[in-house]
């Protein structure tokens, strides 16, 4: 890229790469040169702030990916017939893929992923400029990078369980491409093996860099120093090591997902504390989120709006995103004292049945009111119950994730399979977290959404086509 060329800073700090010949001669003061950008600690850091906005965006982890689409297509919702104005958004629910507005939607979820992973990897390209040039500390310049790194690995990562095959019988699949310079070339298409080769090599040079990050010593800190404060809703140390157990995981190397997991426990824990009962249940500021154990989520300042637009009460009954109220039922074993249901799935304010307030507008200023939840402490113990070799230790990290969501211990399970198939359908409501748990195990016969569970179920389309606008330009 030329590097004349201006690049203008939204308010998310997005750097907009384009042709010279689009701007005019004379900047105007809210535009900077690239050079300028990468020469200014506090531009840079607009900039850097940027990707986590567009990781926010409606389209990427704000909505799509996290609390509407996936879940939709991992039939939490009953079908909508009319969602804020879209008419076939139940097209997910049925797997139609070829539908007009899935199509629109899948495109816009990719276009902006790849737009992240262009604007990532010009800041790659810039920042050791950067660190040289003693505009930001060698240190500093390492947890940017580091990152940086975990960004481009994770929505690679995202890409590949959307739109890739089932890894554990198309790891040799054709898949996604994997770009890794902002040079504007067209990348292949690669097999999801190869791509998780790629994104493996992120994560361990991302964790690599990460390895003094304030995290590690200082925990969660919310102050105004832009490189140690609020590290959960930046991919620190241990967010990027617990995304390296999920990926573990997805290719099934259940070894490497053990010990990665352990690790985190082992060394993090204690900065992400289970969140108490009381916490959970206060009456006038619940903390539905569970936020002292995210260790990853993005601050979105859209979640009320999509709270408005999805869940509110207030919304007529064809257009808000609610389970079947029977499903719901033997979905949380009629086990409503379960933290996961006491202040989150609450009746009331015009509805008979439950409707979904985890991101329901807080009466109170916390400095998690806006956190999306992406990664948490429970995903890990999950992880170590499911890799466990030994029966009475994984159900051991079994219970320690119940008795934290307030249930009793299970004295013994005849499948761990099956109970940790209930602990994935109840933990990550609106975390997006489902539909990808079922593609990893292939899972047949899920429950479905439009009928009443467990005597109707559906075996979820797993194959995402890719985007037309990916498709067309090869």
């Amino acid at each position: 890229m030329n590097s004349r060329c201006p690049i203008i800073l939204l308010l998310s700090g997005l750097l907009l790469l384009g042709s010279c010949k689009k701007y005019l001669d004379v900047q105007p003061e809210t535009s900077y040169t690239e050079t300028q950008v990468y020469n200014n600690e506090a531009a840079l850091q607009q900039a850097f702030n940027g990707l986590y906005l567009d990781l926010a965006s409606t389209e990427l982890y704000g909505s799509y990916l996290s609390s509407s689409m996936i879940e939709l297509m991992a039939q939490r919702y009953k079908p909508v017939t009319d969602l804020m104005g879209v008419r076939d958004l139940s097209s997910l629910v049925n797997y139609d893929y070829g539908a007009p507005r899935i199509q629109n939607l899948m495109d816009s979820i990719w276009r902006k992923a790849y737009s992240t992973v262009l604007a990532t990897n010009v800041f790659l390209g810039k920042i050791d400029n950067s660190i040289a040039g003693k505009v930001v500390s060698e240190p500093e310049g390492k947890l940017l990078k580091g990152e940086a790194l975990a960004i481009r690995a994770m929505l690679h990562f995202d890409m590949l369980r959307l739109f890739g095959p089932v890894y554990s019988s198309g790891s040799s699949s054709t898949a996604i491409p994997y770009y890794t310079i902002a040079d504007g070339k067209l990348q292949p298409l690669l097999s999801a093996s190869q791509v998780m080769e790629k994104i493996m090599t992120d994560l361990t040079e991302a964790s690599s860099l990460l390895a003094a990050d304030p995290v590690i010593t200082n925990g969660i800190v919310y102050t105004s120093n832009f490189y140690s404060a609020a590290r959960n809703q930046r991919l620190n140390y241990y967010a990027v090591r617990s995304l390296m157990a999920r990926a573990y995981l997805w290719q099934g190397k259940t070894t490497e997902a053990y010990n990665t997991a352990l690790s985190v426990i082992t060394d993090g824990e204690k900065w992400f504390p289970w969140t108490t009962p009381d916490a959970v249940n206060n009456p006038t500021n619940p903390d539905r989120v569970f936020s002292r154990e995210i260790i990853f989520g993005a601050n979105s300042a859209f979640l009320y709006n999509n709270y408005d637009r999805y869940f509110n009460p207030a919304l007529w009954d064809g257009s808000i995103l609610v389970p079947d109220g029977t499903r719901f039922t033997e979905v949380f074993e009629g086990l409503f004292q379960d933290y996961r249901v006491v202040q989150t799935w609450l009746t009331g304010n015009g509805k008979a049945y439950r409707t979904f307030y985890k991101y329901a507008p807080l009466p109170q200023n916390q400095n998690w009111r806006f956190i999306q939840p992406l990664i948490r402490k429970s995903e890990l113990y999950l992880i170590l119950a499911e890799t466990e070799t030994d029966p009475a230790k994984a159900l051991g990290y079994l219970n320690t994730e119940r008795r934290n969501r307030g249930l009793a211990n299970l004295v013994s399970v005849s499948s761990m399979a099956t109970e940790l198939r209930k602990e994935y359908q109840k933990e990550f409501w609106g975390e997006g977290q489902l539909f990808f748990y079922y593609k990893r195990i292939n899972a047949t016969g899920v429950p479905s959404a439009s009928m009443p569970y467990p005597w109707a179920t559906v075996d979820p389309v797993y194959a995402v086509p890719l985007p037309l606008s990916e498709t067309s330009t090869r």
